[in-house]
This record gives C-alpha cells, sequence and structure tokens, in this order.
C-alpha cells in the first residue's frame, strides 16, 4: 500500500473518530450543552468553541445541525466505503474519494465563507483568538479532504492521459 493510501486511510478514521464521539454527542445534546459543560468534557469543549461560533453551543443554528447531521449520519458511511475501496483496490476508489473529499472540501469552505461574509454574527467577539479557535480546529478537513480531492484528481488525470494515448 502507497504512502499516499496509508496516510489517507489515517485521515479517514480520525474523521469516522470525531465523528462518531463529539460531533454524534453534539447532535444528541446540542440543546443541553450549556448545563453539561461544567461536568462534561465534550461539552465544555463546545463551551470553548462557543466563543468563535456559539450556533455549535448556545445559539444553535438549523445550518449547523445540516452540517453535522450529513456528516455524522452520511459522510462517515461514504468514508467506510472509501476504507473498503481503498483496501480492496477497487477501480472506483479515485472516483468516490474525489467526490466525498470535494464536497467535505467545500463544506468547510461555505462554513468559513458564510461567517466572514456576515461579520461572523455568532462570534462572541472578535479577536486574534476568537479567529484562531474559529478555524484552527476545522483545518484538519480542509486541509486533509482538499489533499485528497488533489491526490485523485491527479489519479484520475493521469488515468485518462493514459487511456488517450492508447486509444
Amino acid at each position: 500500500m502507497s504512502r499516499s493510501d496509508r496516510v489517507t486511510l489515517g485521515l479517514l478514521c480520525f474523521f469516522i473518530c470525531i465523528a462518531f464521539s463529539l460531533e454524534l454527542y453534539w447532535l444528541i445534546f446540542r440543546d443541553e450543552l450549556v448545563a453539561r459543560a461544567p461536568h462534561e468534557l465534550f461539552a465544555h469543549l463546545f463551551e470553548i468553541y462557543g466563543d468563535a461560533d456559539r450556533a455549535y453551543y448556545d445559539r444553535i443554528s438549523a445550518l449547523a445541525i445540516g452540517l453535522e447531521g450529513i456528516n455524522v449520519y452520511v459522510t462517515q458511511l461514504l468514508n467506510m466505503w472509501l476504507i473498503a475501496a481503498i483496501v480492496g483496490r477497487h477501480h472506483y476508489r479515485h472516483v468516490l474519494q474525489l467526490i466525498v473529499s470535494s464536497y467535505l472540501t467545500y463544506s468547510v469552505v461555505l462554513y468559513f465563507w458564510c461567517a466572514h461574509v456576515t461579520g461572523y454574527p455568532d462570534m462572541r467577539y472578535q479577536s486574534a483568538y476568537t479567529y484562531f479557535l474559529f478555524y484552527a480546529p476545522n483545518l484538519p478537513w480542509l486541509l486533509g479532504y482538499g489533499w485528497m480531492a488533489w491526490v485523485s484528481a491527479q489519479v484520475l488525470s493521469a488515468n485518462m492521459r493514459e487511456a488517450g494515448r492508447n486509444h
């Protein structure tokens, strides 16, 4: 297995673990975070993140619920399918990887862009700290899935060039 495949599998396992722990916790307990924050780690983490985006703490938004619902309940099934495609060396692997990683990259960019163009209305206060808090925890998804999209685009492009030469 190539280094790229091992990195991709590692990223996918990380994303699945976060989805079925922290993100699933948020979906289940999002309306109780304020009460749970003093004595539960995950709720406290969302309390901290709430300085950067209150839509994930005490002013829950429909967009956040939608994004996290799709991520936890749909994307993780696709990620598991992608893991099986990588391990099984299935011919469609890079098409699936490009689709999944492109839409995940897009969703992070959309999340960032919506906050930016509206002046960060859910940010409790604007400072270097809250901007860091807003962007840094989301960067693994942007960079990880962006990299996976780029890898698959390169592989598919090379395959298309090769097929063109053979015809």
